[in-house]
């Protein structure tokens, strides 16, 4: 029981965390959006190779 204030603690932190960063930055989504689109290219490519 004790955990519980605790991760709800760390998740009311995360999210202001992440509030602050997009509130200075806008452009963090979008660039976070792009480089996971990217990477997931690459890695579905890595595997295709490896496996073909």
């Amino acid at each position: 029981m004790k955990a519980v204030p605790i991760v709800i603690g760390m998740a009311a932190g995360i999210t202001l965390a992440s509030a602050a960063i997009l509130s200075m930055y806008p452009d963090v989504s979008r660039r976070m959006m792009r480089d996971s689109r990217r990477a997931a290219k690459f890695t579905r490519r890595a595997v295709t190779r490896a496996l073909g």
